[in-house]
């Protein structure tokens, strides 16, 4: 049996995108352990933290919106990239590892939260847009097993120089992959381009808000808003719980650096196995629904375990395993929601959930975590209150399955 169902006419395709995926999160996850010490360092002030992401999310959005209403794909998805890339060139020369004043430390986990979800939201856009449903089904799990890659070697870059090269050296590395991810961001649409005979990529035109508005009218979007929220809100208490235990627990820049590292390196092998092998077999044999449900209800054993124990790997290990469901199975059945509706929502209204919504269940639950700590609860008690919201998740989920499963019936009998 062949590890990737890829048939004729596709290989090019997958293969660009497989390597596109592959140097943005390489880049990323080179500089994803630097915002976890940040974040070990300001464990007290995280939620103030995620509160400045939030609002910086919302005042960038009509951006975005007015970038795709009036420019071609081909323009403003390397135009993105090429900005965000030219604010971390400004960030590799005054970061200096333990050295650096606490605003360039603030502002540079600000920006590494709004890059990392501008930048992804984008290529999923870009895939939604140029695969077929049938063809997310077989290739997404494995398209997401390329960025697994680059997100394994970008943390195992990071743990084996910072201490040679510093945060400076390792941003400037990042810098790098970027731009290659960024070249592989055009050649794609160049390809997508010749497929259709040199007829360019139509501008979706619109409002800048028409994808905020379409979310609120839509009830399948509403349903992958309240799953991207139940997640949120638990996986934001797990890094939150994760960065006070580390501030307790480990000293100095580069150790905290080297932790946050392996956990990331731990995370991507795990999540790389499940979109190779599992993923897109999961999601034919047992259909989008009982695939959907998975994540919450195998979390919610992990849960049950941190609210009877608790201690540093314990937490970690919980938490590299939401990370790992995450970006292993959630993440590509997410990504396949965004197949069956039209194209003006997998750039608009999808940006809109995978950013605004996407932060502002982070803020959310980074208050609550930081009310429930000054209210005196322990983080084993703080556990068993996210119980219910992984039943919520669950059933949200479920319906979401059956869901897409009519609409990409409906979808696929129009095309037939």
């Amino acid at each position: 049996m062949n590890l990737i169902d890829i048939r004729q006419g596709e290989w090019p395709r997958f293969a660009l995108a497989f390597s596109y995926f592959f140097f943005l999160l390489a880049g990323y996850f080179m500089l994803r352990p630097i915002r976890g010490t940040v974040a070990a360092n300001h464990s007290e002030h995280l939620h103030w933290l995620y509160t400045a992401t939030f609002i910086s999310m919302l005042l960038i959005v009509p951006v975005f919106g007015w970038l795709v209403a009036k420019f071609r794909r081909g323009r403003f998805v390397p135009g993105i990239y090429l900005f965000f890339i030219s604010n971390l060139v400004f960030f590799a020369f005054v970061f200096k590892g333990d050295a650096t004043g606490d605003w360039i430390q603030y502002s540079f986990y600000v920006w590494l939260s709004v890059f990392n979800l501008f930048v992804v939201s984008i290529f999923w856009s870009f895939m939604a847009d140029i695969f077929r449903p049938g063809q997310a089904q077989r290739l997404f799990g494995s398209i997401m097993a390329g960025g697994s890659l680059g997100a394994i070697s970008g943390p195992l870059l990071t743990a084996n120089w910072v201490a040679d090269i510093g945060s400076g050296g390792i941003m400037a590395l990042a810098i790098t992959f970027l731009l290659v991810a960024t070249a592989f961001a055009i050649i794609l649409g160049r390809f997508e381009r010749r497929q259709r005979h040199d007829k360019p990529a139509k501008i979706i035109g619109g409002s800048i808000w028409e994808g905020a508005v379409h979310v609120f009218k839509s009830k399948y979007l509403l349903l992958i808003s309240l799953v991207m929220l139940s997640h949120n809100l638990t996986a934001t208490f797990l890094y939150n719980g994760l960065a006070v235990l580390v501030d307790q627990n480990i000293i100095g820049f580069v150790e905290r650096t080297r932790f946050f590292s392996y956990v990331d390196l731990v995370v991507q092998v795990l999540a790389f196995l499940f979109q190779f092998l599992i993923t897109s077999r999961l999601v034919i044999y047992l259909g989008m629904p009982r695939t959907a449900i998975l994540p919450p209800i195998i979390l919610a054993a992990g849960f049950a375990l941190l609210g009877s124990s608790l201690g540093l790997v314990l937490f970690a290990s919980v938490q590299v395993a939401q990370r790992a469901l995450n970006y292993g199975l959630l993440g590509p059945v997410k990504e396949m929601l965004f197949t069956v509706v039209e194209r003006e929502t997998k750039y608009k209204s999808k940006n809109f959930i995978d950013t605004v919504v996407y932060r502002g269940s982070d803020v959310t639950a980074s208050w609550l975590f930081k009310g429930m700590m000054t209210a005196g609860l322990s983080i084993s008690q703080i556990a068993w209150v996210y119980i219910p919201i992984l039943g919520i998740w669950s059933i949200g989920a479920w319906h979401l399955g059956k869901a897409y499963t009519r609409l990409k019936g409906r979808l696929e009998s129009t095309t037939g």
